[in-house]
């Protein structure tokens, strides 16, 4: 009965396959989903060096769904121990290219040391 049809009949014929299913549905574990997803992210923003272990223990979920939660769901990734958004506002795009460009002009030629100035 170690076989792979065998037991799945020997469930069949005892009517313990509904029992097994109804353990845990996937139904639930869907229904359940947002309101998973809405803890990581607010685990991210309160605390960007959260780690995985910490966000599976606190949510109850397993490593392979935080996983997809962080990646698929709410689209970030590490970047120097830190949970980072892949996706930007039209709002942030437009201010990193406005920095990008007041940048290019201050520092235009060589002519500033205002980078060794803030570094040092």
């Amino acid at each position: 009965m170690y076989g792979g049809k065998s037991w799945i009949r020997q469930m069949k014929d005892e009517g313990t396959a509904a029992a097994f299913l109804k353990i845990r549905p996937r139904d639930a574990l869907l229904r359940r989903r947002p309101k998973t997803i809405s803890a990581v992210w607010l685990m991210i923003k309160t605390d960007k060096r959260v780690t995985y272990r910490q966000m599976r223990t606190s949510s109850g979920i397993g490593m392979s769904q935080v996983h997809e939660i962080l990646h698929k769901h709410l689209a970030v990734r590490k970047l120097r121990a830190r949970w980072i958004s892949h996706n930007l506002t039209e709002a942030q795009k437009l201010h990193r290219v406005t920095w990008c460009r007041e940048m290019m002009q201050r520092f235009a030629g060589g002519g500033s040391y205002g980078v060794c100035d803030t570094l040092i």
